[in-house]
C-alpha cells in the first residue's frame, strides 16, 4: 500500500472536520469530553491495572482533571517500555535496503508493524529488526542488536487494518543476545485504555533515525470502532510505532495521517500543493495522525488463521494487571517478561547490566566498568568535522588527528583532547567496495585477489543473491568462505598506515553476514567457555583508517564479521609479537618514502587431518602475504606461516591457560610454499606471479639489520622445515 493509498483511506475514514474536533478539546477536561459509559470503562481499566486503591484514585483523578503531573517513576516505566520497540530495516534482498519502519514486540518472539511495511511474508523474509538503536547518556549511539524475522513460523498481514505480525528469532544475529531481554508490550482486547482528550505518546524511529519520543501536545482527538485520531508528531519511518497512554499501555498501532487540504489539494509544510511525483511524506502538512485500535487488532487475530499459534498465547492471555509496565519480575535494566505479561520492570539501572551502558562526558570511559555491549572509544579528531559527520552543531576545536610515522607509530598515544562516540553499523552491504587490487597503484603495482584452485572454487560458499559469486566485500577488505569448513579461505585487505585515527580498542560486536547461508559460518557457540579466541584474520587495528573518524570506525568495526573470524588459542592470538608486528616492520624497513599503504592477504591452512572441536575441524597453521612498494618504486611481497599446534598440544583447548607462554613458531616462507599449502595462486598486474616479487625467491635477499637475541630465543625447538626461515624477532625477516 503506497503513500497516496494510505492517505486516501485515511481521508475516507475521516468523515468529520478534524480541525473542529481539535478546537473542541482545547482547554477542556477529559471528564467533559467523554460519555458516562466511557468514563466508567476508563475507571474499570484503571482499577484492573493499578496495584492498590490508593494508586487507582490517584491515576483516575489525574485523568479526569487533565493533570499533566506524573510520579517520577513515569519516566522509568517509559524507558522500560521503549526497549520493546525496534527500527525495521526493510530489505528486498539481503543486500538491498528499500526503506525504514518501526515495530514492537507484542508477545515473546512476535513483532507487529504495518501491512504497508510488510504486505506479505516475502517482504519480511530479508528484513531486520534492530533493537537498542538509540542514543545513550553521552548522546552517542549505543551498540544495537539485529534480529532476523521468521515469517515461516508466524506471519499474518491485514490490509484493511494495516497491520502485520511476524515471528522473530530468539537470539540476535550479532552476538546471540536473547530477544527476551527486550520484553514486550501486549495489545489488550478491553475498553477503557484512553479517553478523548487524554495525553498520548509515540515512541518511534522517524525516517530510520535513532529512537525518539514526542512529549508535547499529544492528545486523543476522536475514535471509531477501528481507529483513533491524535495530534502526536510523526515522520516517515514511524509507521508501526505503538501509540501509548500515560501508563504506557498500547492504545493503537500508528500507521498514517490525515493531511491538510485546500481546494481538494494536499498541502505541504511551506504552503504549496503536494506533488507525489517530486515530493515525499516529509513534505506534507499533517492535521492529525491515525492509528489502528489495539483491541481491534487482537479481535482480528483471534478470528484469523494463526489464532492457534502458541506464539500468540501470551498475547491473548494478557490482562491490564499483567501487561502493566513495572509490575513483576525484573530482567536486566528492570525489564522482564512472562507468559501473559508485558514489558515489566523491577529495579532501575543495575551496575552489571550488559545492554545499557553509561558514559562519562569525554574520554570514552564507561561508568560501568563491566559493561559488555557498548564500544568505548577514544578518538583524536577535528571536533568541527566530527560534529558535521554526526549531524550536530560544532562547538569548535583544533584539529587533533594522528598520522602514521614509520618506526614511531606504535609508540604514539592519543592526544589528550578526544571525543567519545560510536558510529552506527551500516547494515546495507551494497555500498561496500571490498579489496581493491590497484590500491598500491595501477599496472605493475596491481596485486590481485588470490585465484582459487578448481577444488577450492567448488568448495567456496556462494552468495545467496548471486550464486555465481563468492567474494564477500566489506569496507577495505574482502573474504571468500569455505562452505564445509565454515571458515575463510582467505581475507584480503587494503591497509593505509598514513591515514589513521588513534583509537582505544572498542568492544567487538560480531555479526553474521546475511549474504551467505548462516550454516556456512561459525558463530559464538564455538568460542564459548574454552581457550579459543575469536581471532581476526584481517585485524581490526589494521583497518582503523579513513578520511574521517566515522569512516575509520566503520572500517574497523566491519572486521567483526564471523566470516573474518578463526579459532585461535588465546596464547597464540594474544602472544604473537612477531606475527602481529610483521606489517609495521616491513613498511618501516623497506617501503617507498611517504608510501604507507600495504596489501595484506591472510588465512588458515586447511589440512585433511586437522583436529576437531565440537565436531568441527579447526586449523593449526595460518599464512600471511604482505605486499607493498619498495624504495625503488617496485612491488615486493613476503610470505609467512605460523603454527598454534605446539600451544594446543601443551595447554589444550578446554583447560585453563597457564603461564608462561608456551612454544609457538613463526616462519618466513616463499610465496610458492603458501600456494602449495592452500591451493591459492597469487598474482600481480596481468597475472604475473607474485612470487617474482618475493625476496626469498630471488637469488639474494637482504637482512636490513642483524637480529638481536631476545628473551624468546629459546622458543624454537628442533629444526625448521626446508626452505623455512624461522622468525624469533621481526629483524629476522628477509627483505
Amino acid at each position: 500500500m503506497g503513500l497516496m493509498e494510505q492517505i486516501t483511506r485515511a481521508q475516507a475514514r475521516c468523515d468529520f472536520d478534524l480541525r473542529q474536533e481539535i478546537d473542541a478539546i482545547r482547554g477542556r477536561h477529559v471528564i467533559d469530553l467523554n460519555s458516562s459509559a466511557q468514563m466508567t470503562a476508563r475507571r474499570q481499566f484503571v482499577e484492573a491495572s493499578a496495584a492498590n486503591s490508593l494508586e487507582t484514585r490517584g491515576l483516575f483523578e489525574r485523568i479526569i482533571d487533565g493533570n499533566d503531573l506524573q510520579p517520577v517513576v513515569y519516566l522509568q516505566r517509559g524507558a522500560i517500555a521503549a526497549r520493546a520497540i525496534a527500527r525495521i530495516n526493510i530489505r528486498q534482498s539481503p543486500a538491498r535496503q528499500i526503506g525504514w519502519g518501526t515495530g514492537f514486540l507484542i508477545a515473546p518472539g512476535v513483532l507487529i508493524t504495518n501491512h504497508h511495511v510488510f504486505p506479505d511474508a516475502q517482504a519480511a523474509q530479508h528484513s531486520i529488526a534492530q533493537f537498542n538503536y538509540e542514543s545513550g547518556l553521552d548522546d552517542a549511539l549505543r551498540i544495537y542488536q539485529e534480529f532476523t524475522l521468521e515469517p515461516g513460523r508466524l506471519f499474518l498481514a491485514n490490509k484493511e487494518l494495516d497491520f502485520a505480525v511476524v515471528a522473530v528469532t530468539p537470539t540476535s544475529r550479532t552476538d546471540n543476545t536473547p530477544l527476551a531481554k527486550y520484553g514486550y508490550l501486549p495489545l489488550l482486547d478491553v475498553d477503557g485504555k484512553a479517553g478523548v482528550g487524554e495525553w498520548l505518546t509515540i515512541i518511534q524511529h522517524p525516517g530510520g533515525q535513532p529512537k525518539q519520543v514526542c512529549v508535547r501536545e499529544n492528545r486523543l482527538i476522536k475514535r471509531s470502532d477501528d481507529v483513533v485520531w491524535y495530534t502526536t508528531d510523526t515522520l516517515g519511518g514511524s509507521s508501526g510505532s505503538p501509540v501509548l497512554n500515560n501508563d504506557w499501555y498500547v492504545v493503537a498501532l500508528h500507521h498514517s495521517g490525515v493531511p491538510e487540504t485546500r481546494n481538494g489539494k494536499i498541502q505541504t509544510t511551506d504552503g504549496r500543493d503536494f506533488d507525489d511525483a517530486t515530493m515525499g511524506e516529509q513534505d506534507i502538512k499533517w492535521v492529525a495522525n491515525e492509528g489502528i485500535r489495539a483491541s481491534r487488532i487482537v479481535q482480528t487475530l483471534k478470528d484469523s488463521s494463526v489464532k492457534d499459534s502458541p506464539l500468540l498465547t501470551p498475547l491473548f492471555a494478557a490482562t491490564p494487571a499483567s501487561a502493566r509496565v513495572g509490575a513483576g519480575m525484573g530482567v536486566g535494566m528492570g525489564a522482564g517478561v512472562g507468559m501473559g505479561g508485558g514489558v515489566r520492570g523491577g529495579e532501575a539501572l543495575k551496575q552489571d547490566d550488559r545492554s545499557t551502558p553509561a558514559w562519562t562526558g569525554t574520554g570514552g570511559t564507561a561508568m560501568n566498568g563491566d559493561d559488555r555491549s557498548m564500544a568505548r572509544l577514544t578518538i583524536c579528531v577535528d571536533r568541527a568535522e566530527l560534529a558535521r559527520a554526526m549531524g550536530s552543531n560544532p562547538s569548535g576545536g583544533a584539529v587533533e588527528s594522528a598520522s602514521f610515522d614509520a618506526g614511531e607509530a606504535a609508540k604514539k598515544k592519543p592526544k589528550e583532547r578526544a571525543a567519545a562516540f560510536d558510529a552506527p553499523f551500516d547494515s546495507d552491504y551494497s555500498g561496500r567496495p571490498g579489496y581493491q587490487a590497484d590500491y598500491l597503484g595501477k599496472g605493475k603495482h596491481r596485486v590481485n585477489l588470490p585465484t582459487l584452485s578448481a577444488s577450492l572454487k567448488k568448495a567456496a560458499a556462494r552468495l545467496i543473491e548471486e550464486p555465481q559469486e563468492f567474494v564477500l566485500k566489506y569496507h577495505n577488505y574482502s573474504v571468500v568462505m569455505h562452505a564445509e569448513r565454515r571458515l575463510a579461505i582467505y581475507s584480503a585487505a587494503n591497509i593505509n598506515f598514513g591515514d589513521r585515527y588513534a583509537m582505544s580498542r572498542p568492544t567487538d560486536v560480531w555479526r553474521t553476514d546475511p549474504r551467505i547461508e548462516s550454516k556456512h559460518q561459525i558463530n559464538n557457540f564455538y568460542y564459548a567457555s574454552n581457550q579459543f579466541d575469536r581471532g581476526h584474520l584481517t585485524r581490526r587495528e589494521d583497518l582503523e583508517f579513513g578520511k574521517t573518524a566515522v569512516i575509520a570506525l566503520q572500517s574497523a568495526a566491519d572486521t567483526c564479521h564471523w566470516t573474518n573470524c578463526t579459532p585461535q588459542h588465546k596464547k597464540f592470538n594474544q602472544g604473537k609479537e612477531v606475527w602481529q608486528g610483521i606489517e609495521l616492520y616491513v613498511l618501516e624497513a623497506a617501503i617507498l618514502e611517504n608510501q604507507f599503504k600495504a596489501q595484506i592477504l591472510t588465512g588458515p591452512v586447511f589440512g585433511e587431518d586437522d583436529p576437531e572441536y565440537k565436531n568441527i575441524p579447526y586449523p593449526v597453521e595460518y599464512w600471511k602475504v604482505v605486499a607493498a612498494v619498495n624504495g625503488a618504486g617496485e612491488v615486493f611481497a613476503t610470505a609467512y606461516v605460523a603454527s598454534q599446534k605446539a600451544i594446543i598440544d601443551e595447554f589444550g583447548i578446554e583447560a585453563a591457560p597457564l603461564e608462561p607462554f608456551g612454544a609457538y613458531r613463526n616462519y618466513q616462507v616463499k610465496i610458492a610454499e603458501v600456494e602449495r599449502l592452500t591451493g591459492l595462486t597469487f598474482t600481480s598486474d596481468k597475472d604475473t606471479p607474485l612470487s617474482s616479487a618475493d625476496p626469498l625467491t630471488k637469488s639474494a635477499g637482504r637482512r636490513p639489520r642483524r637480529r638481536r637475541v631476545g628473551t624468546n630465543e629459546s622458543a624454537s625447538v628442533g629444526g625448521s622445515p626446508a626452505g623455512y626461515v624461522e622468525l624469533r624477532s621481526v629483524e629476522d625477516i628477509v627483505l
